[in-house]
């Protein structure tokens, strides 16, 4: 028999009385998705003990009102309780202040552990000090957290940005305009070379195309790959 102020499977699962089975599955699902211990990952243990617990609740009322038969026996249950406490009259108001149980001092025994919680926290609030909205509350909890990470992002970036630029020995200035049909060249690493202006700034000049880089070598010139041509240099 279910006392006067215990909640109803279907206050647990937050539905009517006369909801329909796919109603009270889509609830349940809902709660308990919200409940799961892994969902729970970083809340203190009084909240996950009330997890547990309203995880307890949700689960038995799914499981009375999920069978046909046994939410018909239910519903005749409910229906008895509340004839019999509808006749009591007025001397029930009494009866049931008296025969209530003292709460135990911890808001996770509360009969309605929700407003329970939402009381206490209230409690702990200055009255005059605006209620926090649910993504505050978020804020409050989980925004120094998302702060470190946005920090290592922007350390790591700038830390990547940074390696190249003193690795790269091309990050710093761009090179010349290449110029087609140039007899001077700008050098670059592994015997590259590309044809620059012979009025500007330029490392090397084209002696002539030469295929065998020892030629190039014995007469004390030097050897590049310029596009697809394989040269040797006269470095000025």
């Amino acid at each position: 028999m279910w006392g006067v102020v215990d909640r109803t499977h279907y206050q647990v699962l937050g539905v009517r009385p006369s909801a329909p089975t796919p109603e009270i599955r889509r609830a349940y699902r809902a709660l308990a998705y919200r409940l799961h211990p892994d969902r729970q990952a970083g809340t203190t243990p009084a909240e996950q003990r009330l997890a547990e617990r309203r995880m307890r609740e949700v689960n038995a009322a799914w499981t009375t009102l999920s069978d046909p038969l046994k939410r018909a026996d239910y519903d005749r249950s409910l229906a008895r309780t509340s004839s019999a406490t509808s006749s009591a009259g007025s001397t029930s108001t009494a009866t049931t202040t008296a025969a209530s149980p003292a709460p135990s001092g911890e808001w996770w025994d509360s009969d309605d552990p929700d407003a329970a919680l939402a009381r206490a926290r209230s409690s702990q609030l200055d009255p005059d000090e605006p209620e926090l909205s649910g993504a505050q509350f978020w804020l409050l909890r989980r925004g120094p957290i998302v702060i470190m990470v946005i920090v290592g992002l922007v350390i790591f970036v700038a830390s990547a940005y940074a390696g190249r630029g003193a690795t790269d020995p091309t990050a710093t200035s761009a090179p010349p305009a290449v110029v087609a049909e140039s007899n001077c060249v700008k050098l670059m690493p592994n015997n590259m070379a590309y044809t620059v202006s012979c009025e500007g700034g330029f490392d090397a000049r084209i002696v002539r195309e030469e295929p065998d880089v020892r030629a190039c070598m014995d007469e004390g010139l030097g050897y590049a790959v310029v596009g697809s041509r394989s040269v040797c240099l006269d470095e000025e």
